[in-house]
């Protein structure tokens, strides 16, 4: 797939180029008319999607949307939303805030599910095809559906015009449809082919454990959110299925996760936006959340007294996150945590040293010669920890104990952390903890984490501390919605809460 992925975004061109594309046809009906012949037609337009999907996921709103992460400093980009304040620092066109790339995937996704018939392809590069529209569109849908909660629900190409916002149950419903159909038409991981029969070896490209795991993730936020205690017992299956039979396995160590899972495409990882070092390839800004938060001494050209001015994490915070001193990821996910703490806080700020990706790539030549240009490290959407502490959660939920308490075991097994013992109580708090712990600043984990579980009163900043039930039911922990959604579109609404809370057009 990555010979191609940015050179066939054949259709990347057809999606729309603002917010108001609800309501604008497509510009390119007659090439259209002419395409869909052959399996390298579809594998061009799917390899479209791909480009699009990974330009949309790779994107630094994405970052800038976490209002999670346990950054004891944020400067104020990411300070202010992470309190629940966002309009001191977003106003109503910041891109944060605005669906409309979203919205571009869906497209993309809608014309090659409404036209991949007309190539008359084999059933099973048919379904291969078919099966990653349906998968990505879905993951998208959820994607929104956490973010903004309710949201306009578009399902075929031709549909357009005005739209109203569906209520985030439809979208999850419309979306757990399409995983239901996708399950059944793509192959394990390891089964994976191009059109030309090579393997695919990128997590990027969905297989039914990439379904299943989706699946998982959603139908433990739909039985949290919406009140369906039932649907946990589905979230648990779906688990399974990629815990037993997808192929899937951990790396030996967290030294591995850092080498090995971190930089991509793992035997531990299921979904992935995929990077390789090659032209127009890498993301910028320092590889994102990496290039925020990590200096020395990953990042080249850099000493211990670099100075971490967008977000920093207390020396004390990950001892206190990271309390058994036999724990390995307190020496992989940050660098000589223990020692470093008796260094001068002039020289540390206080603060530990991350440094958790070390996929580095350095500019050669003129005068950045040497300076870091990016992480190759893919960034990793899902993995097999996470689906394995998932399903620790939900069985604690459906009064499975023992069962939630050797999940949580085989994971800090891993890491060398002493196994659970009843003495540290809660068992719910215990597993949300190992998220933390495991999941460490990984694509918005915690704070998804902490709204399915309803702590974000107890967990997040700011606002987010003093809202009252009503600011929750009027949608406060979503994102408003930017001003573009509202052109040509006297049916879009604003949030409840975000429409009296400086978001009101």
């Amino acid at each position: 797939m990555k010979k191609n992925i940015l050179l066939l975004i054949f259709l990347a061109a057809l999606v729309f180029a603002c917010d108001d594309f609800l309501t604008e046809e497509p510009e390119i009906a007659v090439t259209n008319n002419n395409f869909w012949k052959t399996e390298k037609d579809v594998e061009s337009a799917v390899y479209g999607l791909h480009g699009e999907f990974r330009t949309v996921f790779g994107d630094v709103v994405m970052l800038y949307r976490d209002r999670g992460l346990p950054f004891d400093y944020l400067n104020a980009i990411w300070q202010y939303p992470s309190n629940n304040q966002p309009s001191y620092v977003w106003n109503a066109s910041y891109p944060a805030i605005s669906w409309a790339n979203e919205y571009r995937v869906i497209a993309q996704a809608n014309l090659i599910i409404d036209n991949i018939g007309r190539a008359n392809l084999p059933e099973v590069r048919h379904n291969y095809y078919l099966g990653q529209a349906y998968c990505i569109r879905a993951y998208v849908y959820f994607y929104i559906l956490r973010t903004w909660g309710d949201a306009p629900l578009i399902k075929e190409s031709v549909d357009v015009g005005e739209k109203a916002r569906a209520s985030w149950q439809e979208l999850a419903d419309f979306a757990i449809g399409d995983l239901k159909l996708a399950v059944n038409m793509l192959p394990k991981a390891k089964d994976l082919q191009d059109a030309s029969g090579i393997k695919v070896t990128s997590k990027q490209v969905p297989s039914s454990g990439t379904v299943h795991a989706i699946l998982a993730h959603l139908y433990a936020w739909k039985a949290a959110l919406n009140n369906e205690p039932e649907l946990n017992k589905l979230a648990i299956a779906e688990a399974d299925s990629v815990i037993k039979y997808g192929g899937y396995s951990l790396a030996g160590s967290p030294k591995e996760v850092c080498d090995v899972v971190m930089l991509g495409n793992s035997d531990e990882g299921i979904f992935e936006i995929d990077y390789q070092d090659l032209p127009g390839d890498l993301k910028g800004s320092g590889a994102f959340i990496a290039g925020a938060c990590q200096k020395w001494p990953i990042q080249p050209l850099t000493t211990p007294a670099t100075r971490r001015s967008l977000m920093r994490l207390n020396n004390s915070t990950a001892m206190k996150m990271y309390m058994d001193v036999s724990d390995e990821r307190r020496d992989e996910y940050f660098y000589k945590l223990d020692s470093m703490a008796g260094v001068s806080t002039s020289v540390t700020q206080g603060a530990a040293y991350i440094s958790k990706w070390r996929g580095v790539i350095t500019n050669v030549g003129g005068s950045g010669d040497g300076t870091l240009k990016a992480y190759e490290d893919n960034e990793i959407l899902i993995r097999l920890a996470d689906i394995i502490l998932l399903r620790a959660e939900v069985k604690v939920k459906t009064g499975d104990t023992q069962g939630a308490i050797n999940d949580l075991n085989t994971i800090r097994a891993r890491a060398g952390a002493p196994l659970y013992s009843a003495s540290e109580g809660d068992l719910q708090e215990a597993i949300a903890k190992e998220r933390d712990k495991e999941l460490f600043l990984e694509a918005g984990i915690r704070f998804y984490d902490i709204i399915r579980n309803g702590t974000f009163r107890e967990k997040l900043r700011g606002k987010f501390k003093t809202l009252t039930d009503q600011d929750v039911a009027d949608g406060a922990y979503y994102l408003p919605v930017g001003n573009g959604a509202f052109t040509n579109n006297t049916l879009m609404k604003q949030t409840v809460y975000w429409k009296r809370n400086g978001y009101a057009y």
